[in-house]
């Protein structure tokens, strides 16, 4: 715009804004800051003393001007728009906590508990502005196929299930079934999970039925006298997936923590729709329980890499 407004005076040189303010004896680099000047001011942030002093000039001031207002109005109006988008999500947050407060007292709840459940909510309720939660739902992928749908689960959580032996053999083979498998797997019988500061995942002596990998938070897993804090390297109580297991201590979520539950029944039961895949788990399960009986005790978050790795080369199978 700056450099239209400049070159518009040589189409008449004997009456010209250059000619009438002077310019045309200074120096390029005035020249141009003036016309930038001049571009500025007609954002309507102060006012110009380059004035046009011909026709063509007007019409030029004429366009630029409505132009500016244009930008001006929508500008405006963007940010209105904003301001007024963080105004309601504020307004919605005091609302929401607010009938959550009346809810605690018309019910009596204990403080000690209502200051846990509000603390709780509130990172929640972060959490889903800025759209950092395992829970977020996106309603489009509900017009994906179930194929692609099943395809794009298992890739969400390709690294997480790697994690599992046999997972990781089946994936290093280039079968079809055996990945339509794992796509119906990680789709029917992975499940994220939420849990609270002092919240139990699972207890000692109850029937183990799912294994779980922290995403995020922090996770101690209690047995006897002894603790120790997880991380998301491993499967907790993996064993559940390949014979009936009971859990040998507590799990406990010190922090907001997001993990992925991945219920053994539904696992197993996939992995069976496929010969290949049934092979290959029945192969890894009996490696496994094998491994778990050499151990001096007994817990919940055993893992041996090396005792449980498949002896049998590719080319014999």
């Amino acid at each position: 715009v700056a450099c239209a407004w400049f070159g518009v005076h040589w189409l008449n040189s004997s009456e010209n804004w250059v000619l009438a303010s002077g310019l045309n004896d200074r120096d390029a680099v005035f020249q141009y800051l003036s016309c930038l000047l001049w571009a500025f001011c007609q954002l309507g942030v102060g006012e110009s003393p380059l004035l046009p002093t011909n026709k063509t000039e007007m019409v030029l001031n004429s366009v630029v001007g409505f132009r500016s207002l244009v930008t001006s109005a929508t500008l405006i109006s963007t940010m209105s728009g904003l301001i007024a988008g963080l105004r309601k999500l504020r307004e919605d947050e005091i609302s929401e906590f607010r009938l959550l407060r009346r809810y605690l007292q018309q019910n009596s709840i204990p403080h000690a508990l209502g200051q846990k459940v509000t603390q709780f909510l509130q990172h929640q309720y972060a959490a889903r502005q800025h759209e950092r939660s395992l829970h977020m739902h996106v309603p489009l992928l509900s017009l994906l196929s179930r194929p692609m749908y099943q395809e794009l689960q298992f890739e969400r959580h390709r690294v997480a299930l790697s994690k599992i032996g046999v997972v990781r053999e089946l994936l290093e083979g280039d079968g079809v079934h055996c990945l339509h498998t794992l796509h119906q797997m990680a789709s029917e019988s992975l499940v994220p999970i939420l849990g609270a500061a002092g919240d139990s995942i699972f207890l000692s002596g109850h029937v183990a039925k799912s294994s779980f990998l922290m995403m995020t938070g922090r996770l101690c897993y209690y047995r006897a006298d002894s603790s120790e804090i997880l991380d998301d390297t491993r499967w907790v109580a993996e064993m559940c997936l390949w014979a009936p297991w009971v859990h040998m201590g507590d799990l406990e979520a010190q922090d907001t923590s997001e993990l992925l539950s991945l219920d053994a029944d539904g696992f197993c039961a996939t992995l069976g729709h496929n010969w290949e895949t049934q092979r290959a788990a029945s192969r890894y399960a009996r490696r496994f329980v094998d491994a778990v009986q050499k151990q001096s005790f007994l817990s919940d978050i055993f893992v041996d890499r090396n005792s449980i790795l498949d002896p049998t080369p590719k080319h014999e199978e």
